[in-house]
């Protein structure tokens, strides 16, 4: 009970009343305390949007979000465990379905969220194409090639508009970096040192059709170097990938990456996960290009270096960028991500996790004009 109280204090600290309610909620699937959350009782608005998967993301996240800033948007729900699905249907106003494509088909739903395992993310996401639905997909979009080429191609034919869940460039912090380097085309540095998850072996996780961690976990780092490749006004056309394992039994758990590029960019990812962190994932993210130096600390504070001038910001609650993702089908344009990032950040990524289903140690990237999944000229 002690440990249990000091996590929800700590999360208290680091969130707030209503996101650590809703934390605490989908733990220990109270479904009372929907009574104690202030959003709860706003009025009811036009039902548009339904869930696919209903566990502590789709939960706790992507649900409390809507239902905080858009309102009681709630039309359908699915999960494969029936009961986690009628839970959340009866905690947000959902009508718990037992078939997403029932689901998906609903002529009401506008706009559909995924957040079930990696590996159903595209599947469901070509279905909701399909029937022209808007669609937003929790990270990754695709565990392999074939998917992605698959959903790729469903994207280019469609008028639906497809989001992803990809949330630190969203993040406060790095919209402050974003600003201070568009378009000036400058060279960077950016090291990310990633606490995880510790990941037990009968986890779905593990499952090797699920993309292995770097699908998992590492694609957010990946996606976020791309982010401000696209930021600064020049992307790469080579990307040199070194990749060192603490244990090639285990590749995916504690390893470092290292990419360089043709226009002299280098970054470091490193994630490890020895034990599991009190407060969930923790990161440092270091970065440096001619004008600035910025550091920041696990997304509650960012201190920046321009020249002489010092000075930092802290964010409460923690901002990793999760509200205006998740809020993007709501969004105009000009805030919503460009979906060309997504795919050459999603291209990259399923390169590097063949590296390490491999543990391959070097491999070098190079995007041609011909390239359709990553083209981003």
């Amino acid at each position: 009970m002690r440990y249990q109280l000091l996590k929800i204090y700590r999360f208290l600290q680091l969130y707030g009343y209503s996101r650590t309610l809703v934390k605490t909620a989908s733990r220990t699937r109270k479904k009372w305390m929907k009574y104690l959350l202030p959003s709860w009782y706003k009025v009811n608005s036009q039902k548009i949007v339904s869930l696919i998967g209903c566990g502590q993301f789709g939960f706790a996240t992507i649900s409390y979000i809507i239902l905080k800033h858009q309102g009681k948007l709630f039309l359908e729900c699915f999960d494969i465990d029936k009961e986690r699905s009628q839970f959340t249907g009866n905690f947000y106003g959902y009508k718990s379905s037992v078939n997403p494509n029932t689901l998906i088909n609903n002529k009401d739903c506008k706009i559909v969220y995924i957040a079930s395992n990696h590996f159903s993310h595209t599947e469901y996401a070509i279905e909701a194409i399909k029937a022209q639905k808007d669609v937003y997909i929790e990270k990754p979009i695709s565990v392999n090639f074939n998917q992605f080429n698959n959903l790729s191609a469903h994207v280019r034919n469609s008028n639906s508009k497809i989001f992803c869940g990809y949330n630190r460039p969203f993040s406060k912090a790095i919209r402050i970096i974003a600003k201070k380097i568009q378009n000036k085309g400058q060279s960077f540095s950016m090291g990310c040192f990633i606490s995880g998850h510790f990941i037990e072996e009968s986890h779905w996780y593990r499952n090797p059709q699920e993309g292995t961690r770097i699908c998992g976990n590492v694609g957010h780092w990946i996606d976020l170097m791309v982010h401000l490749m696209f930021k600064r006004g020049n992307v790469p056309k080579v990307f040199e990938v070194g990749i060192v394992y603490s244990n090639t039994a285990h590749p995916d758990d504690d390893l470092s990456i290292s990419i360089s590029t043709d226009v002299s960019d280098i970054i470091n990812i490193m994630i490890t996960s020895r034990n599991e962190p009190f407060e969930g994932i923790n990161e440092t993210i270091n970065f440096q290009d001619a004008n600035l130096i910025a550091k920041i600390d696990d997304f509650q504070k960012i201190t920046i270096w321009e020249k002489e001038k010092k000075y930092s910001k802290r964010f409460f609650p923690k901002d990793v960028g999760h509200v205006l993702a998740i809020n993007q089908p709501f969004l105009k344009k000009k805030d919503q991500r460009n979906w060309k990032e997504i795919e050459v950040s999603t291209y990259l990524m399923l390169i590097i996790a063949d590296m390490v289903k491999n543990t391959v140690n070097f491999k070098r990237i190079s995007f041609s004009e011909d390239d359709q999944q990553c083209s981003y000229n």
